[in-house]
């Protein structure tokens, strides 16, 4: 499946990684508080002349899986379970995924798979479980790996999972890149981060997006592209 692209060239005088986050989704209100996590990070890029890429796939996943504790900023999360899913699209109905406590773990039932109707969206209901024993079950938004050759399905945006409940989720195609060497999966407050670069594919036919980070330590406008085998 065809994909975007994101690309940092570094014009700074000194070596940085750097991280890529996914913007929030939009949620129904049953979804309440959610985190980002970091999504990828960069080996070093050199000064003045190296690059870093990040690879952005099409395909979408619910994710989930149960952690020893809450959800909270600098908690790394990891995926147990995941079920790709399609968004709602004309008479194409979006994926309703089913998350149930299996042996004491959160795990999505293949059997019970359903369908929505909300545009651009895709559903997480949660079975009738125990709240106060599997408190810490988690649910979300996922997406594989933006790093090269790299084909794992990664947390992007999770909350505490509770029974019972009917999530709507619908993700946006805008990202953020920020400096860093942050574990893939961390919880992370973007707004904490300093200066970040928003990448924005909403409604653009471009499937590259390329940013320069000055010796300013700054970024300047991102350039959007398209790749050479597609057309203008």
């Amino acid at each position: 499946m065809s994909k975007l692209t994101v690309i940092i060239k570094n014009q700074s005088d000194k070596t940085e990684q750097f991280m890529i986050f996914n913007e929030k989704p939009a949620f129904s209100k049953e979804v309440g508080k959610s985190w980002n996590n970091v999504w990828g990070t960069s080996p070093g890029v050199g000064a003045v002349h190296g690059s870093a890429r990040f690879g952005i796939q099409r395909e979408l996943f619910a994710v989930c899986g149960m952690e020893p504790k809450a959800l909270e900023d600098d908690l790394v999360v990891s995926t147990s379970d995941y079920e790709e899913v399609k968004l709602t699209a004309g008479e194409t109905m979006g994926t309703n995924c089913m998350l149930e406590i299996v042996q004491g773990g959160a795990v999505f039932d293949v059997k019970k798979v359903g369908t929505m109707s909300k545009k651009g969206s895709f559903g997480i209901k949660t079975g009738d479980y125990d709240a106060t024993e599997y408190k810490y079950a988690f649910c979300g938004l996922g997406m594989k790996s933006p790093i090269p050759d790299v084909e794992d399905v990664l947390p992007v945006s999770v909350w505490q999972a509770e029974p019972n409940k009917a999530y709507q989720i619908t993700p946006q195609q805008v990202y953020y890149i920020s400096t860093g060497s942050y574990a893939t999966g961390r919880i992370v407050n973007v707004g904490e981060l300093g200066l970040v670069c928003k990448i924005d594919f909403t409604g653009k036919s471009e499937t590259i997006a390329t940013v320069v980070y000055n010796n300013n330590q700054k970024y300047e406008p991102v350039v959007y592209s398209f790749d050479n085998g597609d057309s203008a």
